[in-house]
């Protein structure tokens, strides 16, 4: 480690000297530290801009295609009959429907049984419809309660309730699924009995649980499984086995409410399309679009009172992506039909970059043209894209992870924010070397000029010796 003594022999302020030398061998590394400061902002205005552009073609993408820009609604004439929702591929209509019975589960409910009392050591064997038969183990100790418990743990497809009449308890059974095909089997092995021995279906013990359908019904049978019935506009007897009907109709899920006793509970169920929808997602599109070209205006912007730029004044990449922008909301689609263009939907591009909607002009192209306006958006072929299909094709591009527009001049930033700061090391290097060589010049002066004084101190002394001693010897 270098040590100053500042002067001490010179009497020169040397370390006020090294440090405002040391200013002026600063202002390089300051130059450099600045612009990489400009480099880091410019880095992060463009991660905010490519931001809302991912927010842009997000908007894009929900209208770039038919089933994404066309939605429909559907309604029941009675929804005390059944409610009724409608996906992207429903169709425009009408039907006339009838409900003539609801799928129903199956139930079984036992004989009565005491407080307490045991319901008899074995194995229940438990199946609904033909799924694999289930297995629960009953203690000799077992009440109905754990037995109800039991077959809820077991998730075999029952569920299990103990119902208290005031006087006695029952044991309840409800399939979990409705459908003709969803019966209860519940048969048994007692203890010390084999399946096959006839005391597994007496009446007494674990046999009183049992429903063999066709062979043993000890629990009685307090609803039969059923599946449900409806007629579509004179199509009758269609069965399924929920009350969810979702494959009749294309496109539109029935729920079932109710089945009233009149023979003709018929009603009309309604498909319109929902213009409204598409209307909010080119809205949408708008917004983001314009979103962009104004965070674009703002960081490119000049603003004479300050004379301050816009981080991204003059970057060539940035005006390459509102020319983009701009071409593509301005441009052409060809064989498209009615719409060729934004503007003939009623969008128009305005001298500050903002597109604009004439509302009145909108609304009549999707509600008296809408297949010409889904024409337009959501053309496929691949010589004449549609124009949401082509802008989401460039917007992707554009915000390709390693070849996009985005990805190209972020790397490039971080590539100069990489240069500067090697270049700052270097310098911080040199001016590191240089003050330790010039304190080390200094303190040799110092040490230089202390060895003189030393040497004057002696000559000083040895000439008032010699003028001393020449006074003596006159005076002898």
């Amino acid at each position: 480690m270098t040590i100053s003594i500042g002067g001490l022999m010179s009497g020169l302020d040397t370390n006020g000297i090294i440090d405002q030398m040391l200013a002026i061998q600063q202002r390089p590394i300051e130059r450099l530290q600045s612009k990489g400061s400009e480099y880091q902002i410019q880095l992060s205005t463009y991660g905010t801009l490519k931001g809302m552009v991912s927010s842009l073609q997000g908007a894009v993408s929900a209208i770039d295609t038919e089933g994404e820009l066309a939605s429909y609604t559907a309604t029941s004439g009675d929804k005390d009959l059944f409610t009724v929702t409608s996906g992207d591929d429903a169709a425009v209509g009408s039907y006339d429907v009838t409900v003539q019975q609801l799928a129903k589960v199956h139930k079984l409910t036992s004989t009565a049984f005491a407080a307490d009392e045991a319901i008899g050591e074995g194995t229940i064997h438990l199946k609904v419809g033909d799924a694999e038969a289930v297995d629960i183990a009953v203690s000799a100790t077992d009440t109905y309660d754990d037995v109800a418990s039991a077959i809820n743990d077991a998730d075999a497809g029952v569920k299990a309730a103990v119902v208290f009449d005031g006087t006695d308890y029952y044991l309840t059974l409800s399939a979990e699924e409705t459908g003709a095909d969803n019966v209860i089997n519940l048969t048994v092995t007692e203890a010390g009995t084999s399946s096959g021995d006839p005391e597994n279906s007496d009446t007494t013990g674990l046999s009183r649980l049992v429903f063999d359908h066709g062979v043993t019904t000890n629990l009685s049978n307090t609803q039969n499984p059923a599946d449900a019935i409806i007629t579509v506009d004179g199509v009758s007897n269609i069965m399924r086995s929920s009350n969810e009907i979702d494959d009749v109709i294309n496109g539109v899920t029935l729920t079932l409410v109710s089945a009233p006793a009149s023979p003709d509970n018929a009603t009309t169920l309604t498909v319109s399309r929902n213009t409204s929808a598409a209307k909010s997602k080119i809205n949408a599109f708008v917004k983001a679009y314009n979103q962009v070209a104004t965070f674009i205006t703002e960081a490119q912007k000049y603003t004479e009172d300050t004379e301050v730029a816009g981080i991204l004044m003059g970057d060539a990449t940035t005006n390459g992506i509102r020319s983009q922008l701009k071409s593509m909301v301005t441009g052409l689609v060809s064989g498209a039909g009615t719409f060729n263009r934004l503007s003939d939907i009623g969008i128009t591009l305005g001298s500050d970059n903002q597109l604009k909607v004439d509302t009145d002009t909108l609304d009549d192209a999707l509600d008296n043209h809408f297949e010409d306006v889904a024409q337009f958006f959501t053309q496929s072929t691949s010589e004449a894209p549609g124009f949401a299909v082509k802008m989401n094709e460039t917007l992707d591009a554009m915000l390709d992870s390693t070849t996009g527009t985005f990805a190209s001049r972020e790397d490039g930033i971080k590539n100069s924010i990489d240069s500067i700061n090697d270049q700052i090391q270097q310098q911080q290097l040199r001016t590191a070397l240089w003050e330790e060589r010039t304190r080390a010049q200094f303190n040799a002066m110092e040490a230089l000029l202390a060895q003189y004084q030393s040497a004057g101190d002696y000559l000083g002394q040895f000439v008032t010796g010699m003028q001393n001693l020449n006074s003596f010897v006159s005076n002898r």
